[in-house]
């Protein structure tokens, strides 16, 4: 039949790319649960509301980069929840988290995603990242409203409230702005000549 091997090769192609799609996704999840592990042990002891954002969204951030997955801050951050849900952590306080850790993940990879299609610089991919991931970790706090976890103190004429939104605000930005620090550096030098492992385009 003409035009068969044509189809079929075009058929090969798209195989191979779902097949690294999935390898990327789970790649992402994989990291995601292992932070998920780490941030429910883990206590920086910094006396800040949104601290844990840093651990819990830069490598999630760093690896959706790296492999390229397009869901892979959603799913990253949603194995991420279950992680710590499975090691008894109060960060992710139950099942009805999961999809505020969802819904963080989609305003990332839909900075991200924007980024990739635009082919924008790296600085711009950085910033675009830090204010999505400051985005996200606002949904967080969003969530935290509905929970009497806030205590009353101020820091530098702030308010309890004010304070916590003011540090939520910047932990995310610190970790979007890391996590795609991280990245870009990763991918830089897998892309320098001779580097057998340099990522797909």
């Amino acid at each position: 039949m003409r035009g068969s091997p044509w189809i079929e090769n075009t058929r090969s192609r798209d195989a191979a790319v779902s097949a690294e799609s999935l390898k990327a996704f789970l790649a992402v999840c994989a990291v995601g649960v292992l932070t998920g592990l780490v941030a429910a042990h883990v206590r920086l002891h910094l006396g800040l509301p949104g601290h844990k954002a840093v651990l819990l969204m830069t490598p999630v951030i760093a690896a959706r980069l790296i492999f390229r997955s397009t869901a892979g801050a959603t799913g990253g951050l949603v194995a991420a929840a279950l992680g710590s849900l499975a090691a008894g952590g109060q960060m992710i306080g139950a099942w009805a988290h999961l999809p505020i850790a969802a819904l963080a993940g989609c305003l990332i990879d839909s900075a991200i995603g924007f980024a990739e299609r635009r082919r924008l610089a790296a600085y711009w991919t950085i910033a675009l990242t830090g204010v999505a991931a400051l985005a996200a970790n606002l949904v967080f706090f969003a969530e935290r409203l509905l929970t009497p976890l806030f205590q009353s103190y101020t820091l530098l004429g702030l308010s309890a409230l004010d304070l916590r939104i003011f540090t939520y605000a910047v932990f995310g930005l610190i970790a979007g702005l890391l996590g795609a620090g991280i990245a870009m550096v990763v991918r830089r030098r897998r892309a320098e000549p001779g580097n057998v492992t340099s990522p797909r385009q």
